[in-house]
């Protein structure tokens, strides 16, 4: 007969985004137990109570964190968050982005809190609703937040595919996301913002608390 903690132990190494919410440290452990609790019921082949769930994510909690993750969130500890309101996009063809870097638009722009994106086929351009509005004649009409980390270091290898896991997790849907030198541009839906930046914090407080739980127990 499969334990408790064998079925979630299970579930939750087979879902990359339950293991990365766990390691993070900041996971809701009873969202996730009412979430999985039909599968552990499967698995185990009764009825298990919830908090008898949380219990045995709690003991997967308490494995030592990839050195990975433990770094991602160091360098996130020591970085500056900003956010910036109000910003929208709107694409562009080529002759568009060439008159405006002739009439030196574009680099006016680009100085300030814009981003300049293109697959290579469309080019899209984010900048804050006031700025679009003197040089496109119509844009989508929705306003987004743009948060920008900025790192004192490099961005460390790997950040942006795990911070997308983890907002994802947390319900999070974030537009666009990128890593340019030092900094990470991550543009969400307005009434996301305050959710990312809450979540960004709660990553900060959980590195802290690890490490002065570690200093405690040497």
């Amino acid at each position: 007969m499969v334990s408790v903690q064998q079925a979630v132990r299970v579930i939750v190494e087979e879902n990359p985004l339950y293991m990365v919410t766990l390691l993070s440290g900041i996971a809701n452990l009873s969202a996730i137990a009412r979430e999985i609790k039909p599968l552990v019921e499967s698995i185990t082949g009764k009825e298990v109570n919830l908090v008898t769930i949380v219990k045995a994510l709690e003991r997967l909690t308490l494995r030592k964190a990839p050195i990975s993750v433990k770094e991602l969130g160091e360098a996130l500890e020591r970085a500056e968050v900003v956010i910036f309101n109000g910003v929208d996009e709107v694409e562009l063809n080529l002759t568009d982005v060439e008159r405006l870097y002739e009439s030196h638009v574009l680099m006016e722009l680009l100085k300030g809190y814009s981003i300049l994106l293109t697959d290579g086929e469309r080019i899209k351009l984010i900048a804050p609703v006031t700025a679009l509005g003197k040089i496109v004649n119509s844009r989508n009409g929705q306003e987004y937040s743009l948060v920008r980390i900025i790192f004192g270091e490099r961005a460390p290898v790997g950040f942006v595919t795990f911070l997308v896991q983890l907002a994802r997790a947390s319900g999070i849907t974030i537009r666009h996301m990128l890593r340019y030198d030092n900094d990470v541009f991550i543009v969400v839906e307005r009434g996301y913002a305050a959710a990312l930046l809450k979540l960004i914090e709660d990553l900060r407080s959980s590195v802290k608390r690890r490490n002065t739980e570690s200093s405690a127990s040497s």
